[in-house]
């Protein structure tokens, strides 16, 4: 189950900018304009905003998990399809939102079901999870290593789209054979009073801001990465990005005994400084003249992800008062991956449309040193505001006496974070 639950998303977004880029105004099939590369990131964001909400009031009431994830693999099936085939801006980027709507909600839906039919979830689902990442290397390095099955790469092309719809059609098959889980009864009382004291909160609110900042730059690496290292000639490119997927697991093992060596707010701030990092690496290895800084920036993935976003979303969950985890977590969420991301969107697009392909420029400049520096600058600020500003709440489940050291996060905690990095 997760493995094809991150399969379908490792098949074919790591190679989506390789595909706008070959389209983009007059190249190929002059599909898309100029900054679509980094509008398009925008689409998820969307996704993530509503629907995972709505699915979980439908899971929580009425529906069998099960049910609700086979019929969203087969929708996403569908719409992944007609992706391929828009021949129009417009219409891609219409289908892309819609595709996300329905894509959005699975990972939590996963992790939903995993976590309550594991017979010891704090023992076995770290390894469970596991096999998630191992769908995306498998499904990536399926798409990357291509030429050495055909002879030519399909990196710039629609099949890693045909891939991706292939294996959502064998996951909503799959999700029919999985154990029943019907809804659960729901507790009530408090949770507008604890929402309520979150708006007040200036430490929430304070940490939020934060979290939008750090997230902008991510839709810079993401949305860009893949493009890069085609541009640059770099030996299976889709490979190569799966890099950053082992150092995420390595960095994700080692949570616990960095949580207590170290202070939340010095992991979150080697995070943040952790993309700034890897911008710069990218920005000076001059294309393909200095590979190993490229290939240290994308291992640098485990701690600039693992550190910002998930022990963001531990931080944020020891904040919320009792009754309130839930909305605390939609307002992360939220934060990193609505605003954040549709932030880091246009700028991204912006930023596309002047130093990689602006309009009337053929053959288009690609400026990257340029285009890595604006990422590495945004971070660079985010550090410089979170290191000034933020002061961290010794808060531990909702009671203050609590240690001020974080606790070790539960795989509940590292489940919802991870439902929410769709393209690592």
């Amino acid at each position: 189950m997760m493995a094809l639950q991150w399969a379908t998303i490792g098949a074919w977004t790591a190679t989506l900018a390789t595909y706008i880029g070959a389209n983009t105004q007059p190249l190929g099939d002059a599909i898309f304009g100029a900054s679509f590369v980094g509008d398009i990131g925008a689409a998820a964001a969307f996704g993530a905003l509503f629907s995972p909400v709505l699915c979980g009031i439908l899971v929580d009431r009425w529906f069998n998990i099960e049910h609700v994830l086979s019929a969203l693999n087969i929708l996403a099936c569908g719409l992944l399809i007609a992706m391929s085939f828009a021949d129009q801006q417009g219409l891609f980027f219409m289908i892309s939102v819609a595709y996300y709507l329905v894509y959005a909600p699975t990972g939590a839906l996963c992790s939903s079901i995993a976590l309550r039919r594991l017979p010891n979830s704090a023992r076995d689902f770290p390894r469970v999870r596991a096999m998630g990442t191992v769908g995306y290397i498998v499904s990536a390095s399926l798409v990357g290593l291509w030429p050495l099955l055909t002879g030519h790469s399909i990196e710039a092309t629609v099949v890693p789209m045909w891939i991706g719809g292939v294996v959502h059609a064998a996951y909503a098959v799959y999700a029919l054979t999985l154990p029943l889980t019907p809804p659960e009864e729901t507790e009530s009382g408090g949770q507008f009073s604890g929402v309520q004291k979150l708006w007040r909160s200036r430490g929430v609110l304070l940490f939020l801001g934060f979290s939008v900042l750090a997230a902008i730059p991510f839709r810079g690496y993401e949305s860009f990465i893949n493009l890069y290292l085609n541009q640059n000639d770099y030996t299976f490119p889709a490979w190569v990005q799966t890099f950053a997927q082992y150092s995420e697991v390595l960095v994700m093992v080692a949570i616990p005994l960095l949580t207590a060596r170290f202070s939340l707010k010095s992991l979150l701030l080697v995070g943040v400084l952790a993309w700034a990092a890897r911008f710069a690496l990218l920005a000076f290895s001059n294309g393909a003249a200095y590979p190993w800084m490229t290939y240290t920036a994308i291992m640098l993935h485990g701690f600039s992800f693992v550190l910002v976003f998930i022990l963001g979303q531990l931080y944020i969950d020891r904040l919320a008062p009792a009754g309130a985890r839930a909305s605390a977590q939609g307002m992360h969420v939220l934060a990193v991956f609505g605003i954040g991301t549709l932030i880091g969107s246009r700028l991204t697009g912006w930023a596309q449309s002047v130093w990689l392909t602006p309009l009337g420029v053929d053959p288009p400049p690609y400026e990257w040193q340029k285009f890595w520096l604006l990422q590495c600058g945004v971070s660079l600020a985010a550090a410089a505001m979170f290191a000034i500003f933020f002061i961290e709440t010794p808060l531990t489940t909702g009671d203050a006496s609590a240690s001020p050291q974080p606790p070790e996060p539960g795989p509940e905690e590292l489940a919802e974070a991870e439902a929410h990095n769709p393209t690592a």
